[in-house]
């Protein structure tokens, strides 16, 4: 388990609802996406609830892990994007939505103005989430 700043539910909802919430790729998509959310805000210097199936701090967060989660769910199988049917004659790189999510994550720049956490906190944060995982 890890924090709950985005769901299954709210993924489907921003994918339109053209996927079931029940679905098991989904789940992991947002497993993912709450779990390198948390971790690329604690990186920054935030100091986010860790326990398990903490809300989001506030909407705009919450919004950034949904939509990582929607581009992790877009990218499944594709080599270098999310598939699309677009004619490649008009084809126009967008550049992604990775500066939004770091924008609305606040990841980036450090939170505070004391600067991020200093690295031995982040790697005993990393210890204990792989110690989770490995079980």
């Amino acid at each position: 388990m890890t924090v709950a700043w985005t769901s299954p539910a709210t993924v489907s909802t921003a994918l339109g609802g053209t996927v079931e919430a029940d679905d098991v790729y989904l789940a992991a998509c947002c497993d993912a996406a709450n779990a390198w959310a948390f971790r690329k805000r604690l990186e920054a210097g935030y100091h986010d609830d860790p326990l398990d199936g903490a809300a989001a701090p506030s909407p705009d967060v919450a919004m950034g892990a949904t939509l990582y989660a929607v581009a992790l769910w877009r990218e499944r199988a594709a080599t270098d994007g999310y598939p699309s049917f677009e004619d490649l004659a008009t084809y126009a790189p967008t550049g992604g939505s990775s500066g939004q999510i770091r924008r609305l994550l606040g990841i980036g720049r450090p939170a505070t103005d004391a600067g991020a956490l200093d690295p031995a906190t982040v790697a005993a944060y990393r210890a204990r989430r792989v110690a989770r995982w490995s079980r």
